[in-house]
Formats: structure tokens, C-alpha cells, sequence
């Protein structure tokens, strides 16, 4: 019988602070998707809606747990804030910077976690590519990113 992960709970009910996996996992997307083009395309979004409803739902609990349809886009939403808050509170010229600093912590923290394993580190990389395709134009910049992120994750590199 499965049943509801704690950490989806205490989010519900207001009891978390901080950020979990899933808003760090929606960062790393956020991150990789804007900071490389500096621009965040309708596609691109739509693409990591996608992928943020699929570790939503295992998120709270697995397959078959309930949860109400607005709960994605919000927790989506702290990812947006958290990258934004950066942003808009970085003087100009330290914007990449701080970005990119908030970058590797979180990449470290996702990569420290005892359920990390290269299955989980390929998803990422194949998410990262199929959110640079969304647009239809994938840059030298998003396949550098991914391909370090990828050797970073010890996986193969999708971009020759």
C-alpha cells in the first residue's frame, strides 16, 4: 500500500523551509534552460512543466497517489522564484555570477544525495537535451552546459 512522502506533506501544509530535491531539480532545468541564452522560451517551460508534473507525482508519494492539479505549477513556482530572486537581486554585472554559484551548490547537493545514481544523472542530462530541442535551436551553449553538467554527473556527454 503506498502512501504519502512525508516531505510532500510537510510542503502542503507549510511546514518546509529550504528547498528539496524537486525544487532543486526544477533550478538545475530553470538554470540550464535561461542562463545559457539568456532567454526562457514558452517551449522550454512547457517542456519542464512536463518534466516537473512526472517528478511531481513521484514525489508525493508514486504512482496512483492523489494530489490536486494546481500543486505542480506551485511547486514549479518555488524553482521560478528562487532562479528569479537571483536575478532580480543581483546587481547587473554579478547576475551570471551569483547564477551560476547558486548553480553549482545546488548540483553538488543533488549529486551528495544517497538516492543519486547514474539512472537518475541521465534523466537529467536527457531532460536538459530534450528542453534545449523544445525551441527548436540548440545553441553551442546549452550543448556545453549539459556536456559539462553530464561529466560532472560522471555520465556520457549527448553533444559531440
Amino acid at each position: 500500500m503506498s502512501k504519502y512522502n512525508q516531505q510532500y506533506l510537510d510542503w502542503k501544509t507549510g511546514k518546509t523551509s529550504g528547498y528539496d530535491w524537486v525544487d532543486c531539480l526544477n533550478f538545475i532545468l530553470i538554470t540550464n534552460a535561461e542562463a545559457t541564452d539568456g532567454a526562457l522560451s514558452h517551449e522550454e517551460l512547457n517542456k519542464i512543466r512536463e518534466i516537473n508534473e512526472i517528478t511531481f507525482s513521484h514525489w508525493v508519494g508514486g504512482e496512483g497517489m492523489p494530489y490536486l492539479p494546481k500543486e505542480p505549477d506551485a511547486k514549479l513556482e518555488v524553482a521560478l522564484k528562487w532562479y528569479f530572486s537571483i536575478v532580480n537581486n543581483s546587481p547587473k554585472d554579478q547576475i551570471q555570477s551569483q547564477i551560476n554559484k547558486e548553480f553549482i551548490k545546488t548540483i553538488n547537493f543533488m549529486k551528495s544525495q544517497p538516492w543519486f545514481n547514474p539512472t537518475f544523472a541521465k534523466s537529467i542530462i536527457n531532460w536538459l537535451v530534450e528542453i534545449a530541442e523544445s525551441d527548436g535551436n540548440v545553441i553551442a551553449e546549452e550543448k556545453g552546459s549539459i556536456n559539462s553538467l553530464a561529466e560532472f554527473f560522471d555520465v556520457k556527454k549527448p553533444f559531440k
